[in-house]
């Protein structure tokens, strides 16, 4: 049976700490949190982060209210820069018992991605970690299913799956037939959200910010549902950028919540 899991960008109000309450109250499996973040063009933490100060607090918060990280952002392979710079935030992640790490490649040397990436997973296994391949429209090394099947063979590690997001999937030209193609057992994940339109694109980062909650856009996500199998995470991603605060928060991520239970449940 799928495991359901709340991403802290679906509610930020609160930070890591309210997320995980938030989730516990809600009946949820887990959730998805930061332990890593990229910065604003001021250096800021674009997302709230797991203070490593806070480690023992925040473990026994995990214990508390029985529950777990589904999935550890945020460790994309970059140009110019070392996978291994992250070994803090991945240790951090595996002490708070996260079950994966996520990565995207924005890194278009081949050799050089599947060198990282595979240096990335090295590292994950070493902490009892899996890692997330996530390919969007805009991670230009790895901007398609049919590319992040294919570096997954490439790479072959053995704690590598592929992210199945319905948006990048759908706006990237993916389609059901070929999600179908796709070894279930090579899936970790799938993130739920719903969009306007089927139109490939690179450019819609605003978009990836601002989506829909199940079933109030276009995407077909009870087929898509259908094709997931039952060892496959599910993570709500839904977040809005309107300057919800409070109450707005919750209730925005409750409805997400809804929805996406529907979906499942209609999917029987």
């Amino acid at each position: 049976m799928h495991k359901l899991a709340l991403h802290q960008i679906t509610m930020m109000e609160g930070g890591p700490e309210g997320l995980v309450r938030f989730a516990a109250e809600a009946g949820l499996d887990g959730v998805c949190l930061f332990t890593a973040t990229p910065l604003d063009a001021k250096g800021q933490d674009m997302f709230p982060v797991v203070n490593p100060a806070a480690t023992s607090s925040f473990k026994r918060l995990l214990r508390d209210h029985d529950m777990r990280i589904i999935n550890a952002e945020y460790f994309p392979v970059m140009p110019e820069r070392d996978v291994a710079e992250y070994l803090p935030a991945i240790m951090l992640a595996a002490e708070l018992g996260a079950k994966r790490l996520v990565t995207h490649i924005h890194e278009t040397d081949r050799q050089r991605a599947e060198d990282q990436l595979s240096k990335l997973c090295a590292m994950a296994l070493v902490n009892g970690l899996g890692v997330g391949l996530e390919f969007t429209g805009f991670s230009y090394g790895c901007n398609s299913l049919g590319s992040a099947a294919t570096l997954h063979g490439r790479v072959n590690q053995p704690n590598l799956t592929i992210a199945i997001d319905a948006l990048h999937l759908f706006r990237t030209g993916g389609t059901l037939e070929q999600l179908q193609a796709v070894d279930p057992a090579i899936i970790g994940y799938a993130q739920l959200c719903d969009g306007p339109d089927f139109r490939p694109s690179s450019d819609y980062l605003d978009e990836a910010m601002n989506r829909m909650i199940a079933g109030e856009g276009v995407f077909p996500l009870r087929d898509f549902v259908a094709l997931l199998g039952p060892h496959i995470d599910i993570d709500i991603e839904v977040p809005n950028s309107a300057p919800l605060a409070g109450s707005g928060a919750r209730v925005w991520a409750h409805r997400a919540i809804a929805a996406s239970r529907t979906l499942l449940i209609e999917r029987k």
